[in-house]
């Protein structure tokens, strides 16, 4: 048969059916190339997170007669140590989604979406901690310097922990129609 019995329709069939196959991938699993972008925004909020709890923890130490039993100011934050072990399943969520965008499979794209859901349980419970602690402390009118700086640090420690809600939430719905596609 040549080339110009074929009809101008068939063509376009033989051309479209032509560029499916050699664009396909062979795993099926669509992900975006912007996963990796996220991820890395994960992992950067982690770092900051850890380092706001470093500042919290040394702060509460070293001026620990401003937050002592006779204060009105209590660092839920600084107690709780929210900052330090949050941090870690951050950076684990933000891992997870650079390796599944290089590397997709199966059990890596559950592993992100375990890790990230973990992660938006996490920024929840940060956001109940620091929101108590901002409510608390909201009509402390202290002068204190260090009452001032805790404050501060805990409003950047929720500026990033919605930060890393949002990116999570995210991730979660790419992960999760990546996942409806492969079936």
């Amino acid at each position: 048969m040549s080339a110009t019995c074929i009809s101008s329709g068939e063509k376009l069939i033989l051309t479209s059916l032509c560029h499916i196959l050699i664009i396909m991938p062979q795993n099926r699993l669509w992900i975006k190339k912007e996963l990796r972008l996220l991820g890395t925004i994960q992992i950067m909020t982690s770092f900051i997170v850890e380092s706001l709890g470093y500042f919290w923890t040394y702060l509460s130490f070293s001026q620990g007669f401003a937050f002592g039993i006779g204060h009105k100011y209590i660092p839920i934050i600084g107690a709780s140590g929210y900052s330090l072990w949050a941090s870690l399943l951050f950076i684990l969520s933000g891992s997870f989604s650079i390796v599944l965008q290089r590397k997709p499979s199966n059990n890596m794209l559950i592993w992100t979406l375990t890790m990230n859901i973990l992660s938006i349980i996490a920024t929840q419970l940060g956001v109940f901690l620091i929101t108590m602690e901002l409510v608390m402390t909201s009509d402390l009118g202290s002068s204190l310097w260090q009452h001032r700086s805790g404050r501060m640090l805990t409003e950047y420690l929720f500026l990033f922990t919605i930060l890393e809600m949002l990116t999570a939430s995210v991730v979660i719905e790419w992960t999760y129609r990546a996942r409806q596609t492969e079936e």
